[in-house]
């Protein structure tokens, strides 16, 4: 029997995470879906987990799921989450071009004024969120983690005028924690 990649990638979540305490279903009246498993780590905060951008490869370019580590349990995060995931999949962006998706402030109004978040920003995984093994999956090909982090309008403004390496430089200098809703910008 062949396991699926995103029941491989279920599995590689489950191993570093815990047991998910979530796992739904979004769809979208077009037909396409996208399930997001929600773990509880020990420290503070949740993990969220796409599960299924794996089987979509052929439109995204790179075999992959997508994390966000928020230190808040609020229900705009995901509901944000999950609406930037289906913008990926309408888009067809891949998922290793370092790219952000605005509109937080369209969606959640409210959230993007408390924690002052304007934009998710997908990445490889950062540095100060990597677990030793956690950012590849090797069987017969090689799948990848990437991360979700919401960033401020200037962090987003930054971005669009200098580009994904100046921004992570800025973004991997700065002593705050990154999984923090309220991180202050790091431009």
């Amino acid at each position: 029997m062949t396991v699926s990649w995103p029941d491989i990638y279920l599995q590689h979540f489950t191993r570093f995470f815990g047991k998910p305490f979530d796992v739904e279903t979004y769809r979208q009246d077009d037909g396409t879906s996208v399930r997001l498993a929600t773990f509880d780590p020990e420290r503070p905060g949740r993990i969220y987990a796409s599960v299924g951008l794996s089987e979509q490869v052929a439109v995204l370019k790179d075999l992959g799921e997508v994390i966000l580590l928020a230190d808040d349990k609020g229900k705009d995060i995901p509901e944000l989450f999950v609406n930037a995931l289906f913008f990926i999949l309408q888009k067809r962006i891949p998922l290793g071009s370092h790219f952000a998706i605005g509109g937080v402030e369209m969606l959640k109004p409210d959230f993007a004024d408390y924690a002052d978040k304007h934009a998710l920003y997908f990445s490889f995984l950062l540095p100060s969120t990597k677990k030793p093994g956690l950012e590849t999956i090797t069987r017969d090909d090689t799948g990848m983690v990437f991360q979700a982090l919401f960033i401020s309008r200037d962090e987003h403004d930054f971005l669009k005028r200098f580009g994904w390496e100046p921004f992570e430089d800025r973004l991997h200098a700065q002593s705050g924690n990154l999984i923090s809703i309220k991180r202050p910008s790091c431009v």
